[in-house]
Protein backbone atom coordinates (compact mmCIF):
# COMPACT_ATOMS: atom_id res chain seq x y z
CA UNK A 1 0.00 0.00 0.00
CA UNK A 2 0.99 3.63 -0.25
CA UNK A 3 2.92 5.12 2.65
CA UNK A 4 0.73 7.05 5.06
CA UNK A 5 2.28 9.97 6.94
CA UNK A 6 0.65 11.66 9.92
CA UNK A 7 2.24 14.99 10.80
CA UNK A 8 -0.25 16.67 13.10
CA UNK A 9 -2.88 16.16 15.78
CA UNK A 10 -5.08 13.26 14.80
CA UNK A 11 -8.52 14.87 14.73
CA UNK A 12 -10.85 14.90 11.73
CA UNK A 13 -7.95 14.41 9.29
CA UNK A 14 -6.44 17.78 10.26
CA UNK A 15 -2.68 17.95 9.94
CA UNK A 16 -2.27 14.86 7.76
CA UNK A 17 -0.11 14.84 4.66
CA UNK A 18 0.77 12.35 1.94
CA UNK A 19 -1.77 9.52 1.56
CA UNK A 20 -4.15 10.04 4.49
CA UNK A 21 -7.12 8.24 2.91
CA UNK A 22 -7.42 4.46 3.04
CA UNK A 23 -9.02 3.03 -0.11
CA UNK A 24 -9.93 -0.44 -1.33
CA UNK A 25 -6.38 -0.79 -2.66
CA UNK A 26 -5.09 -0.54 0.92
CA UNK A 27 -6.90 -3.70 2.04
CA UNK A 28 -6.33 -7.38 1.35
CA UNK A 29 -8.90 -8.44 -1.23
CA UNK A 30 -11.95 -10.17 0.20
CA UNK A 31 -11.14 -10.11 3.94
CA UNK A 32 -10.41 -6.40 4.37
CA UNK A 33 -7.38 -6.86 6.62
CA UNK A 34 -5.27 -3.72 6.99
CA UNK A 35 -1.61 -4.54 6.37
CA UNK A 36 1.70 -2.73 5.90
CA UNK A 37 0.54 0.41 7.68
CA UNK A 38 3.45 2.75 8.45
CA UNK A 39 3.28 6.02 10.39
CA UNK A 40 6.19 8.43 10.07
CA UNK A 41 5.82 11.68 12.05
CA UNK A 42 7.27 14.78 10.43
CA UNK A 43 10.66 15.67 11.91
CA UNK A 44 9.46 19.16 12.85
CA UNK A 45 6.27 18.06 14.62
CA UNK A 46 6.33 18.52 18.41
CA UNK A 47 2.76 17.58 19.35
CA UNK A 48 0.97 14.23 19.48
CA UNK A 49 1.26 11.63 16.74
CA UNK A 50 -1.04 8.58 16.68
CA UNK A 51 -1.04 5.67 14.27
CA UNK A 52 -4.68 4.64 14.78
CA UNK A 53 -7.43 6.70 16.35
CA UNK A 54 -11.01 5.75 17.21
CA UNK A 55 -13.55 8.20 18.58
CA UNK A 56 -15.54 5.50 20.34
CA UNK A 57 -16.88 7.90 22.96
CA UNK A 58 -18.78 9.97 20.41
CA UNK A 59 -19.70 7.21 17.95
CA UNK A 60 -21.35 5.07 20.59
CA UNK A 61 -23.31 7.67 22.54
CA UNK A 62 -26.43 6.14 24.01
CA UNK A 63 -25.38 2.52 23.44
CA UNK A 64 -26.96 0.12 25.95
CA UNK A 65 -26.21 -3.52 26.72
CA UNK A 66 -23.59 -5.87 25.34
CA UNK A 67 -19.88 -5.13 25.12
CA UNK A 68 -17.96 -2.20 23.68
CA UNK A 69 -14.32 -2.62 22.61
CA UNK A 70 -12.08 0.14 21.31
CA UNK A 71 -9.56 -2.23 19.72
CA UNK A 72 -9.85 -6.00 19.23
CA UNK A 73 -6.92 -8.25 18.35
CA UNK A 74 -6.91 -12.06 18.07
CA UNK A 75 -4.77 -14.90 16.84
CA UNK A 76 -6.46 -18.22 16.06
CA UNK A 77 -4.92 -21.66 15.54
CA UNK A 78 -7.61 -23.39 13.55
CA UNK A 79 -6.33 -26.96 13.55
CA UNK A 80 -4.60 -29.40 15.91
CA UNK A 81 -1.66 -29.58 13.50
CA UNK A 82 -0.70 -25.93 13.94
CA UNK A 83 2.94 -25.51 14.95
CA UNK A 84 4.28 -22.18 16.17
CA UNK A 85 8.07 -21.94 16.44
CA UNK A 86 8.19 -18.32 17.61
CA UNK A 87 5.69 -16.74 19.98
CA UNK A 88 1.93 -16.30 19.66
CA UNK A 89 0.57 -12.93 20.80
CA UNK A 90 -2.65 -11.06 20.09
CA UNK A 91 -0.81 -7.75 20.52
CA UNK A 92 2.93 -7.16 20.12
CA UNK A 93 4.25 -3.71 20.89
CA UNK A 94 7.79 -2.47 20.28
CA UNK A 95 9.07 0.93 21.37
CA UNK A 96 12.23 1.83 19.45
CA UNK A 97 13.98 4.50 21.54
CA UNK A 98 17.02 4.61 19.26
CA UNK A 99 20.04 6.72 20.27
CA UNK A 100 17.98 9.72 21.40
CA UNK A 101 18.96 11.27 24.75
CA UNK A 102 15.44 12.67 25.30
CA UNK A 103 12.78 9.97 25.04
CA UNK A 104 10.09 11.39 27.32
CA UNK A 105 8.21 9.20 29.79
CA UNK A 106 8.59 5.98 27.82
CA UNK A 107 6.19 3.07 28.35
CA UNK A 108 5.37 -0.14 26.55
CA UNK A 109 1.67 0.55 27.10
CA UNK A 110 -0.37 3.29 28.78
CA UNK A 111 -3.99 3.21 29.98
CA UNK A 112 -5.79 6.30 31.30
CA UNK A 113 -9.32 6.36 32.69
CA UNK A 114 -11.12 9.50 31.57
CA UNK A 115 -14.46 11.26 31.30
CA UNK A 116 -14.44 13.67 28.39
CA UNK A 117 -17.86 15.09 29.17
CA UNK A 118 -19.64 15.68 32.45
CA UNK A 119 -18.68 14.16 35.80
CA UNK A 120 -17.76 10.52 36.31
CA UNK A 121 -20.86 8.67 37.51
CA UNK A 122 -19.55 5.10 37.85
CA UNK A 123 -16.42 3.31 39.10
CA UNK A 124 -14.24 1.49 36.52
CA UNK A 125 -13.33 -2.10 37.45
CA UNK A 126 -9.61 -2.20 36.70
CA UNK A 127 -6.90 -0.80 34.46
CA UNK A 128 -6.12 -4.28 33.11
CA UNK A 129 -8.22 -7.46 33.10
CA UNK A 130 -7.02 -11.05 32.69
CA UNK A 131 -9.33 -13.97 31.94
CA UNK A 132 -8.94 -17.71 31.39
CA UNK A 133 -11.38 -19.84 29.37
CA UNK A 134 -9.73 -23.14 30.35
CA UNK A 135 -9.08 -23.00 34.08
CA UNK A 136 -8.81 -26.79 34.51
CA UNK A 137 -7.28 -28.11 31.27
CA UNK A 138 -3.87 -26.67 30.38
CA UNK A 139 -4.58 -23.28 31.98
CA UNK A 140 -2.26 -20.30 31.68
CA UNK A 141 0.04 -20.60 34.71
CA UNK A 142 1.66 -17.18 34.97
CA UNK A 143 0.18 -13.70 35.27
CA UNK A 144 3.36 -12.17 33.87
CA UNK A 145 6.50 -13.43 32.15
CA UNK A 146 9.08 -10.86 33.19
CA UNK A 147 12.27 -11.26 31.18
CA UNK A 148 10.81 -13.73 28.71
CA UNK A 149 13.08 -16.12 26.82
CA UNK A 150 15.77 -14.17 25.00
CA UNK A 151 14.62 -10.84 26.50
CA UNK A 152 15.98 -10.87 30.07
CA UNK A 153 15.43 -7.81 32.25
CA UNK A 154 18.03 -6.10 34.42
CA UNK A 155 18.66 -7.89 37.72
CA UNK A 156 20.94 -7.60 40.73
CA UNK A 157 21.11 -7.04 44.47
CA UNK A 158 20.69 -3.25 44.21
CA UNK A 159 20.79 -0.30 41.87
CA UNK A 160 18.62 0.53 38.86
CA UNK A 161 17.43 -3.00 38.11
CA UNK A 162 13.95 -4.31 37.37
CA UNK A 163 14.37 -7.55 39.30
CA UNK A 164 16.16 -7.50 42.67
CA UNK A 165 17.77 -10.70 43.89
CA UNK A 166 17.51 -9.86 47.61
CA UNK A 167 14.60 -9.91 50.06
CA UNK A 168 12.56 -6.71 50.45
CA UNK A 169 12.22 -4.71 53.67
CA UNK A 170 10.18 -1.81 55.05
CA UNK A 171 6.66 -2.97 54.18
CA UNK A 172 4.55 0.08 53.34
CA UNK A 173 1.25 -0.09 51.47
CA UNK A 174 -0.37 -2.46 49.01
CA UNK A 175 -2.09 -2.66 45.63
CA UNK A 176 -5.70 -3.81 45.37
CA UNK A 177 -6.44 -6.53 42.81
CA UNK A 178 -9.16 -9.09 42.16
CA UNK A 179 -8.52 -12.82 41.84
CA UNK A 180 -11.50 -14.88 40.58
CA UNK A 181 -13.82 -12.09 41.65
CA UNK A 182 -12.38 -11.76 45.18
CA UNK A 183 -10.53 -8.64 46.30
CA UNK A 184 -6.92 -9.29 47.33
CA UNK A 185 -3.92 -7.10 48.15
CA UNK A 186 -0.29 -7.24 46.97
CA UNK A 187 2.11 -5.84 49.62
CA UNK A 188 4.54 -3.11 48.60
CA UNK A 189 7.96 -2.34 50.05
CA UNK A 190 9.93 0.89 50.18
CA UNK A 191 13.32 -0.80 50.46
CA UNK A 192 15.30 -3.99 50.06
CA UNK A 193 17.55 -5.80 52.52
Amino acid sequence: MAQTTFSGPVTSNNGFNSDDTLTAADYVSGSYNLTDFTVRPAATWTGTVAALVGAANSRTAGVSGGTIIGCYAQTSLGTATSTITGFNAAVYGVVDVGPSTSIGATYGGVFDMAQFTGTRAATPTAFIGFGEESSTTNPCLNLLDVGRLGKNVASGASGNVLFTTVAPSSLSGSLRIKVNGVTRFIPLYTGQT
